[in-house]
């Protein structure tokens, strides 16, 4: 499964799912509208991007989507390598793959903070397109101008809304894409989840 962009328009076609920026147009259209009224994070430190307060995970579609808006397919050998070295980094900075026992049944979905391989300092923000990024990142936004992300919160309706006219063709294509790709998991971390699917669709 070495072309990533065919892949996903036969599973966007075989399960009648609507493109990657559709499903996030009107998370989109929100971030606009804020900030259309100078609510935006280009002042801001990127709080919620770094260990501070990130702990995001996606779903396996998120992660192919993730890497289609990086255009992966036209890396060479070094530009994709030196991806995978900022993902590993990343995983092995913030022991992203080492559990932590809690005494409780459910250990393994403990989250843990990271900052996030796509995280540019500053006013540079996230590397990641906004027809690509995960739905969390693109729900979560300052309510009011600079104040260096303390009024940050999600959109809990848009994300709500998005997940309940979405939510069954993704949870039929994150099973199909599971069952392709051979995963165990529902949701993993961003630099964990881009790593799989780079195994499995790159030599």
């Amino acid at each position: 499964m070495n072309h990533l962009s065919s892949y996903l328009n036969s599973i966007y076609a075989d399960n009648h799912l609507p493109s990657s920026l559709e499903r996030r147009q009107e998370l989109v259209r929100e971030m606009q509208v804020l900030e259309g009224k100078t609510i935006h994070c280009f002042t801001c430190p990127g709080t919620c991007c770094t260990q501070a307060a990130n702990s995001m995970l996606i779903t396996p579609i998120e992660a192919l989507e993730i890497l289609a808006g990086l255009k992966i397919e036209k890396f060479n050998n070094e530009e994709l390598q030196s991806l995978k070295d900022r993902l590993n980094e990343t995983i092995k900075n913030y022991r992203l793959n080492v559990e932590i026992y809690t005494g409780k049944k459910n250990a393994s979905g403990f989250r843990k903070t990271y900052t996030c391989p796509f995280f540019n300092n500053g006013a540079l923000g996230c590397s990641l397109s906004r027809s690509s990024k995960p739905y969390g990142c693109l729900g979560f936004n300052p309510q009011i101008s600079d104040d260096n992300g303390m009024s940050c919160s999600s959109n809990t309706s848009l994300l709500e809304n998005r997940e309940h006219i979405f939510s069954a063709a993704e949870e039929t294509v994150n099973n199909q894409i599971r069952k392709d790709l051979n995963f165990h998991w529902m949701k993993q971390n961003i630099p964990q989840a881009l790593l799989d699917v780079l195994e499995k669709i790159k030599n």
